[in-house]
């Protein structure tokens, strides 16, 4: 590998656009290929961070052989190709999420990339906010005892507008899951971040708008949930309870959670994305603590993808395995699997275990 690690962007979009800034910035990272469908739209952003060059066929970008990266930012439903075949040709990989449209999609590009020996992460950025890595250090110094429960939220109203228009997301074909794989799917991360593996859930889902207007005013079926909510066990013993809405009037990113323990409780919102709540057994209330975890503070959402960046290409030039690699992504997709199952059956569901360790 070059001194530098030549990274491949497929899809030119606006988180596609946030890939690029993020890897700009990144001393040991060189901007070589964008690759989209729509040439004006690459071209555009090739201008803008200074990309070697064009695509519009992502095998022919995928395969070249001037590229160690590939930062795949394109509609769920054409992940798993396009990761399968960067794994055939050895390259790198960083995903949006979710891995894949199903788990055994997930499950079988994360043995295929251990067996291949590639570097693979999931873009799961909320567990890069320093104030998180901070609760996860107070979880295993133990100095607030046992876990007793996880609460989290994931609401906006992007879509609370009834007139709102239909979107490729809203198709079971494309996305497996609504405000559960836009969403909740973030506080699955930091539930399975902090405190492991999920082994049981019970979940309900509801659909507000049924029917949306495509940009050719066709009225079209909603399939994906804009509403859910689930209760679960951790394979530890604790508890837990998810919602998501992507319908919910006056909230804009507003995701947050607490873990109670048995002596004390950590509270975050993204809103404050800076700072944690926390309360100790005998204080007089919750405390204030401002996180400057490894340097980095006054952080947004930007930062959280540079820090991604720079973390993934520490483990490609040391050869170590992301805290976000495959298989921590395929059992939040299991998770996601069995609340939609637990809804549609109205029971309990028992979730199978990743096998790729």
């Amino acid at each position: 590998m070059n001194d530098k690690i030549r990274v491949c962007l497929i899809g030119s979009g606006f988180v596609g656009r946030k890939h690029a800034a993020a890897y700009m910035q990144q001393h040991d990272a060189k901007l070589q290929v964008v690759c989209d469908t729509n040439e004006a739209t690459a071209k555009l952003l090739a201008e803008e961070y200074e990309f070697e060059r064009v695509e519009t066929n992502w095998q022919k970008a995928v395969t070249a052989k001037d590229v160690d990266l590939i930062c795949v930012c394109v509609p769920n439903n054409a992940h798993f190709e396009i990761v399968l075949e960067a794994i055939k040709n050895k390259k790198h990989i960083s995903c949006e999420k979710p891995l894949g449209l199903n788990s055994c999609e997930s499950e079988k590009l994360a043995r295929f990339a251990k067996e291949n020996e590639v570097i693979a992460s999931c873009c799961y950025n909320i567990i890069r906010i320093p104030a998180i890595k901070y609760v996860k250090k107070i979880i295993e110094s133990g100095e607030l005892g046992k876990v007793i429960c996880f609460r989290g939220i994931y609401d906006n109203d992007r879509l609370s507008n009834p007139n709102a228009n239909f979107e490729w997301r809203m198709l079971k074909k494309n996305a497996v899951g609504g405000s559960l794989s836009d969403l909740a799917i973030n506080i699955l991360a930091v539930s399975q971040f902090l405190l492991g593996d999920i082994v049981s859930v019970c979940g309900m889902t509801d659909i507000i708008y049924s029917k949306r207007k495509d940009l050719n005013n066709n009225l079209i079926e909603v399939e994906n949930d804009d509403v859910a909510q689930f209760i679960y066990s951790y394979q530890n013993g604790a508890m837990g309870y998810i919602s998501s809405n992507r319908v919910a009037l006056g909230s804009k990113q507003d995701m947050q959670f607490e873990i109670q323990f048995t002596k004390g409780t950590v509270r975050f919102s993204l809103e404050k994305m800076n700072e944690i709540q926390s309360y100790h057994s005998g204080e007089n209330g919750f405390s204030t603590i401002i996180s400057d975890e490894n340097g980095w503070f006054c952080t947004g959402y930007e930062e959280l993808k540079t820090i991604d960046a720079k973390e993934l290409l520490s483990n490609i030039k040391n050869k170590t395995n992301p805290d976000t690699d495959f298989s921590f992504a395929t059992k939040i997709d299991q998770v996601i699997e069995g609340v939609l199952e637990s809804a549609d059956k109205k029971t309990w569901i028992n979730i199978k275990s990743c096998s790729v360790k």
